[in-house]
């Protein structure tokens, strides 16, 4: 009599398992849908001159000799075209770059003669004399044509004020 119980139970538990594994990715499709965007691909998008958080880093890489132009965004965020202008790549860095957005020139350092975003690859921005300024690149995103008008479009980014506006906005309506 035992046996049949154990048994009753443990198929009971069976059948659980299995409804909520059925449903649960429902549910995870409703809350990732949710979510902020997070490339500038992504619907609704805004470029941050002060993210809140390093960026997700990405296995995109661009080999040195197909860079064909450039144009920062502001301090944290710049465009690279390779190998032409019609392919589009969005370089989020680690941590501000401070003559970014003015340099004429800059440099790029990497072990095997790629752009990644992983691997300690950097942007190298001088700044007026002495040694460059050193900025990891933290994700390398390949722009589709919307996303890069999304990102032109912002020009700068959200300052820090408007995101704090935004924010507090948010926080106050009605749920």
């Amino acid at each position: 009599m035992m046996k049949k119980v154990s048994i009753r139970q443990s198929l009971f538990i069976a059948t659980a398992a299995l409804c909520a594994a059925v449903t649960y990715p429902s549910v995870a499709q409703e809350t990732s849908s949710e979510r902020a965007p997070i490339t500038a691909n992504d619907e609704g998008y805004i470029l941050e001159q002060f993210p809140g958080r390093l960026p997700k880093t990405t296995n995109q890489c661009i080999f040195f000799r197909t860079l064909y132009d450039w144009k920062p965004l502001n301090r944290h965020n710049l465009i690279v075209w390779a190998p032409s202008r019609s392919h589009p790549y969005h370089l989020q860095l680690d941590r501000p770059c401070q003559n970014l957005r003015f340099a004429h020139t800059i440099g790029f350092t990497s072990n095997n003669g790629r752009l990644c975003g992983f691997g300690g690859d950097s942007i190298l921005v001088t700044s007026g004399g002495g040694l460059p300024d050193r900025c990891p690149i933290g994700s390398i995103t390949k722009l589709d044509e919307k996303g890069l008008e999304r990102l032109l479009a912002q020009g700068r980014g959200r300052t820090l004020r408007e995101k704090r506006e935004a924010e507090s906005s948010e926080g106050s309506a009605p749920q």
